[in-house]
Protein backbone atom coordinates (compact mmCIF):
# COMPACT_ATOMS: atom_id res chain seq x y z
CA UNK A 1 0.00 0.00 0.00
CA UNK A 2 2.77 2.34 0.46
CA UNK A 3 4.39 1.62 -3.04
CA UNK A 4 0.83 2.53 -4.36
CA UNK A 5 0.94 5.60 -1.88
CA UNK A 6 4.67 6.49 -3.22
CA UNK A 7 3.66 5.91 -6.47
CA UNK A 8 0.25 8.55 -6.56
CA UNK A 9 2.49 11.29 -4.89
CA UNK A 10 5.43 10.73 -7.83
CA UNK A 11 2.69 11.53 -10.27
CA UNK A 12 1.24 14.49 -8.93
CA UNK A 13 4.91 15.90 -7.76
CA UNK A 14 7.37 15.18 -10.81
CA UNK A 15 4.62 17.24 -13.31
CA UNK A 16 4.76 19.91 -10.97
CA UNK A 17 8.25 20.74 -10.17
CA UNK A 18 9.17 19.83 -13.50
CA UNK A 19 6.65 22.61 -15.31
CA UNK A 20 6.73 24.43 -12.34
CA UNK A 21 10.30 25.89 -13.03
CA UNK A 22 9.70 26.93 -16.19
CA UNK A 23 8.40 30.03 -16.93
CA UNK A 24 6.41 30.10 -20.12
CA UNK A 25 6.67 33.71 -22.09
CA UNK A 26 3.89 33.79 -24.17
CA UNK A 27 3.64 36.26 -27.01
CA UNK A 28 0.43 38.48 -26.65
CA UNK A 29 -1.88 38.91 -28.89
CA UNK A 30 -4.45 40.51 -30.78
CA UNK A 31 -3.83 43.89 -32.73
CA UNK A 32 0.16 43.05 -32.40
CA UNK A 33 -0.33 39.96 -34.04
CA UNK A 34 -2.35 41.12 -36.59
CA UNK A 35 -0.70 43.70 -37.50
CA UNK A 36 2.83 41.26 -37.85
CA UNK A 37 0.76 40.09 -40.26
CA UNK A 38 -1.69 42.20 -41.95
CA UNK A 39 -1.37 45.67 -42.66
CA UNK A 40 -3.85 47.84 -40.24
CA UNK A 41 -5.03 50.11 -43.17
CA UNK A 42 -5.95 46.53 -44.88
CA UNK A 43 -7.90 45.59 -42.06
CA UNK A 44 -9.79 48.66 -41.66
CA UNK A 45 -10.61 48.26 -45.36
CA UNK A 46 -11.96 44.69 -44.86
CA UNK A 47 -13.80 45.25 -41.91
CA UNK A 48 -15.79 48.69 -43.63
CA UNK A 49 -16.22 46.57 -46.55
CA UNK A 50 -17.94 43.76 -44.80
CA UNK A 51 -19.81 46.44 -42.80
CA UNK A 52 -21.02 47.73 -46.50
CA UNK A 53 -22.50 44.31 -47.06
CA UNK A 54 -24.02 43.56 -44.08
CA UNK A 55 -26.04 46.77 -44.86
CA UNK A 56 -26.96 46.05 -48.63
CA UNK A 57 -27.44 42.35 -47.15
CA UNK A 58 -30.06 43.92 -44.59
CA UNK A 59 -31.59 46.42 -47.32
CA UNK A 60 -31.78 43.79 -49.72
CA UNK A 61 -33.92 41.37 -47.27
CA UNK A 62 -35.89 44.43 -46.13
CA UNK A 63 -37.22 45.67 -49.75
CA UNK A 64 -40.47 44.59 -49.90
CA UNK A 65 -41.60 46.34 -46.51
CA UNK A 66 -39.34 49.48 -47.14
CA UNK A 67 -41.16 49.65 -51.20
CA UNK A 68 -44.11 48.81 -50.57
CA UNK A 69 -47.14 51.10 -51.58
CA UNK A 70 -49.83 51.88 -50.00
CA UNK A 71 -53.25 50.25 -51.43
CA UNK A 72 -56.12 52.03 -52.44
CA UNK A 73 -57.65 50.51 -48.72
CA UNK A 74 -55.13 52.09 -47.07
CA UNK A 75 -55.03 55.56 -48.76
CA UNK A 76 -58.64 56.41 -47.86
CA UNK A 77 -60.74 56.45 -45.03
CA UNK A 78 -63.68 53.66 -44.61
CA UNK A 79 -65.33 52.87 -41.93
CA UNK A 80 -64.34 49.20 -42.02
CA UNK A 81 -60.72 50.37 -41.03
CA UNK A 82 -61.98 51.16 -37.77
CA UNK A 83 -63.73 47.48 -36.76
CA UNK A 84 -60.97 45.46 -38.74
CA UNK A 85 -63.62 43.67 -40.80
CA UNK A 86 -61.78 44.41 -44.14
CA UNK A 87 -58.80 41.76 -42.77
CA UNK A 88 -61.67 39.40 -42.18
CA UNK A 89 -62.08 39.14 -45.54
CA UNK A 90 -58.97 39.64 -47.68
CA UNK A 91 -55.85 38.31 -46.68
CA UNK A 92 -52.54 39.13 -47.98
CA UNK A 93 -52.07 35.54 -49.55
CA UNK A 94 -54.78 36.13 -51.47
CA UNK A 95 -53.24 40.13 -53.28
CA UNK A 96 -51.41 38.03 -55.85
CA UNK A 97 -52.45 40.36 -58.48
CA UNK A 98 -51.18 43.41 -56.64
CA UNK A 99 -49.00 45.55 -59.73
CA UNK A 100 -46.68 48.46 -58.42
CA UNK A 101 -46.33 50.21 -61.66
CA UNK A 102 -49.89 51.06 -62.93
CA UNK A 103 -50.48 48.17 -65.11
CA UNK A 104 -53.51 46.79 -62.73
CA UNK A 105 -56.50 49.23 -64.03
CA UNK A 106 -55.30 48.37 -67.88
CA UNK A 107 -54.52 44.36 -67.35
CA UNK A 108 -57.96 44.53 -65.61
CA UNK A 109 -59.88 46.93 -68.28
CA UNK A 110 -58.12 44.25 -71.03
CA UNK A 111 -59.64 41.46 -69.40
CA UNK A 112 -63.16 43.05 -69.36
CA UNK A 113 -63.01 43.60 -72.95
CA UNK A 114 -61.97 40.13 -73.85
CA UNK A 115 -64.48 38.74 -71.70
CA UNK A 116 -67.41 40.99 -73.56
CA UNK A 117 -66.08 39.77 -76.91
CA UNK A 118 -66.00 36.43 -75.95
CA UNK A 119 -69.59 37.17 -74.46
CA UNK A 120 -68.91 35.81 -71.20
CA UNK A 121 -68.70 38.76 -69.43
CA UNK A 122 -70.06 37.68 -65.84
CA UNK A 123 -73.03 40.02 -64.44
CA UNK A 124 -71.28 40.84 -60.96
CA UNK A 125 -74.05 42.93 -60.42
CA UNK A 126 -76.56 39.63 -60.34
CA UNK A 127 -74.02 37.40 -58.43
CA UNK A 128 -74.14 40.14 -55.49
CA UNK A 129 -77.76 40.66 -56.29
CA UNK A 130 -77.81 44.62 -56.27
CA UNK A 131 -79.15 47.16 -58.93
CA UNK A 132 -76.61 49.01 -61.24
CA UNK A 133 -76.77 51.70 -59.36
CA UNK A 134 -76.00 50.36 -55.63
CA UNK A 135 -74.12 52.35 -53.51
CA UNK A 136 -70.72 51.44 -51.83
CA UNK A 137 -72.69 50.62 -48.35
CA UNK A 138 -75.40 48.44 -50.30
CA UNK A 139 -72.64 46.40 -52.02
CA UNK A 140 -70.51 45.71 -48.51
CA UNK A 141 -73.81 44.57 -46.89
CA UNK A 142 -75.03 41.77 -49.61
CA UNK A 143 -71.46 41.14 -49.81
CA UNK A 144 -71.41 40.28 -46.26
CA UNK A 145 -74.61 38.92 -46.22
CA UNK A 146 -73.75 35.99 -49.35
CA UNK A 147 -70.55 35.30 -47.23
CA UNK A 148 -72.38 34.31 -44.25
CA UNK A 149 -74.60 32.36 -46.78
CA UNK A 150 -72.49 31.13 -49.09
CA UNK A 151 -68.48 30.37 -47.13
CA UNK A 152 -67.23 27.40 -47.38
CA UNK A 153 -66.59 26.55 -43.55
CA UNK A 154 -70.16 27.00 -43.21
CA UNK A 155 -71.88 25.03 -45.44
CA UNK A 156 -70.49 21.93 -46.72
CA UNK A 157 -71.98 21.78 -50.21
CA UNK A 158 -69.51 21.54 -53.07
CA UNK A 159 -70.30 24.18 -55.15
CA UNK A 160 -70.00 26.40 -52.34
CA UNK A 161 -66.46 27.26 -52.82
CA UNK A 162 -66.92 27.98 -56.38
CA UNK A 163 -70.17 30.00 -55.63
CA UNK A 164 -67.92 31.79 -52.88
CA UNK A 165 -65.40 32.41 -55.41
CA UNK A 166 -67.85 34.13 -58.04
CA UNK A 167 -69.30 36.11 -55.27
CA UNK A 168 -65.95 37.69 -53.99
CA UNK A 169 -64.76 38.26 -57.15
CA UNK A 170 -67.74 40.36 -57.91
CA UNK A 171 -67.06 42.14 -54.86
CA UNK A 172 -63.53 43.05 -55.37
CA UNK A 173 -64.24 45.05 -58.92
CA UNK A 174 -67.90 46.31 -57.78
CA UNK A 175 -66.05 47.96 -54.44
CA UNK A 176 -63.24 49.44 -55.47
CA UNK A 177 -64.13 52.72 -57.44
CA UNK A 178 -61.94 52.44 -60.88
CA UNK A 179 -62.42 48.84 -61.40
CA UNK A 180 -66.38 49.48 -60.86
CA UNK A 181 -65.93 52.35 -63.52
CA UNK A 182 -63.93 49.85 -66.29
CA UNK A 183 -66.67 47.35 -65.30
CA UNK A 184 -69.38 49.36 -66.04
CA UNK A 185 -68.51 50.82 -69.54
CA UNK A 186 -67.96 47.21 -70.50
CA UNK A 187 -71.32 46.05 -68.77
CA UNK A 188 -73.23 48.58 -70.52
CA UNK A 189 -71.94 47.82 -73.95
CA UNK A 190 -72.35 44.05 -73.16
CA UNK A 191 -75.93 43.73 -71.34
CA UNK A 192 -77.25 46.85 -72.22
Amino acid sequence: MSQLGIFIVLLILIPATTFGQQTIIEKQRGSDEISEYYNPEDVKLAMTILAVIVVILFLYLARDTILRRKTEYEKKEYESKKNRDFEKYHSEWTSYDEDFFGQKKSKEAQEFRKMMQDSNLPNYYATLGVNTDATHEQIKAKYRQLVKEYHPDRTKDEKSAEIFSEITKAYEVLSDEETRKDYDKYYKASFG
